[in-house]
Parts: structure tokens; C-alpha cells; sequence
């Protein structure tokens, strides 16, 4: 698994590979860093992950984004997810767990949505 991270108004996401177990565990760790470096920031955060290079991600990996989303509301932000495969999003969809995060159509569309 590969991390990208970009930080302006936002912070933008790119994540490649298998979102699995100990990857998963890493993105987590990862995660929970930036959050709490944000949390320090005035400002609204909010996270655009870039999934379009997620091969596969198991239940690990979906708590992850779970947690994160939970985390970056309790501080008023939003949590927006760029790019996911068919499989993932179903899967979202099977647990009820799409209103957890916005799904813009493209990177302009969640770009904007964050000004």
C-alpha cells in the first residue's frame, strides 16, 4: 500500500494498493497523526481520499475510513471519497455505511465543495 498526502484548505489522499490488514493498521496510525496535527489548525478539516488506485479493502480497512470520518465530524469536517471501485462501494452500501462520507464525481467537484 502507497500514501500519498497533500495539504492546502484540505487534505487530499491518495492511497494505492490493498487497504488490508496490516496496511491497514498503518493507514490507521497514519491517519491518527494528521488528525490530531488538524486538530490543532483553525479551520474546518477535511479529508478527499483519491481511492481510484484501491485494489481491494477488507473490513480492516473500512473501519479505518469509518473511524477517520467519525473523527474528522466530531470537529465539524467531512470526509469525501474520490474514485471507489464497484466492490468497495458496495460494500458500503450492504453495511449502510454511505452516509458517512460524501462521494463527489470528480476531484473539481470535491475541490470546490470545500470552499
Amino acid at each position: 500500500m502507497q500514501i500519498n498526502i497533500q495539504t492546502k484548505n484540505f487534505t487530499f489522499l491518495e492511497i494505492q494498493g490493498k487497504v488490508i490488514g496490516q496496511d491497514a493498521i498503518v493507514l490507521k496510525t497514519m491517519l491518527e497523526e494528521h488528525i490530531k496535527t488538524l486538530e490543532t489548525q483553525d479551520g474546518t478539516p477535511t479529508l478527499i481520499f483519491n481511492m481510484a488506485k484501491v485494489q481491494s479493502m477488507d473490513s480492516a480497512g473500512l473501519g479505518v475510513l469509518i473511524t477517520t470520518s467519525t473523527q474528522i465530524r466530531q470537529n465539524g469536517g467531512r470526509t469525501l471519497l474520490l474514485n471507489v471501485n464497484r466492490g468497495i462501494k458496495r460494500m458500503m452500501i450492504r453495511t449502510n455505511l454511505t452516509s458517512l462520507f460524501d462521494f463527489p464525481k470528480n476531484l473539481a467537484e470535491a475541490i470546490t465543495s470545500t470552499l
